[in-house]
C-alpha cells in the first residue's frame, strides 16, 4: 500500500493525533489486551473519510483489527518520515568549515 499518498492529504495536526492515538491504542492493548477506546473511535472516522466505499464496523472483530493494525503502520510511516525529514535539516544546517591553503615559505 502507498503510504504517501494517504499520509499527503493529512495536516499536520492529523498526523500528530494519529501517531498519538496509535501509541495510546498499543500500550492499551500490551497492558489490558483491549482497544483503546478514543483512538478506536479516531481510526474509524478517518477510515470512513478516507475509504468510504470500504465499509468497516466496530462491532466486526476482524475490521477493528484491520483497521487498527492499518493505522499504526500509517503512524509508524509518518514518524520514520518525520525522522528523515529531520536528518535532513541537521545534514543541510551543518558549517563547512573553510580549509586553509598551506602557504609555502620561501627560505
Amino acid at each position: 500500500m502507498d503510504y504517501e499518498s494517504i499520509v499527503k492529504g493529512y495536516n499536520k495536526e492529523q498526523k500528530d493525533s494519529i501517531v498519538n492515538f496509535a501509541k495510546l491504542n498499543r500500550d492499551k492493548m500490551h497492558l489490558d489486551n483491549e482497544y483503546h477506546s478514543g483512538a478506536l473511535n479516531s481510526f474509524f472516522t478517518l477510515w470512513s473519510q478516507k475509504f468510504p466505499n470500504v465499509k468497516q464496523s466496530k462491532n466486526c472483530k476482524g475490521c477493528r483489527k484491520s483497521v487498527c493494525h492499518f493505522f499504526h503502520n500509517v503512524a509508524d510511516f509518518i514518524s520514520e518520515d518525520n525522522i528523515k525529514q529531520a536528518e535532513m535539516v541537521v545534514e543541510t544546517a551543518k558549517v563547512k568549515t573553510k580549509t586553509k591553503k598551506k602557504v609555502l615559505s620561501k627560505k
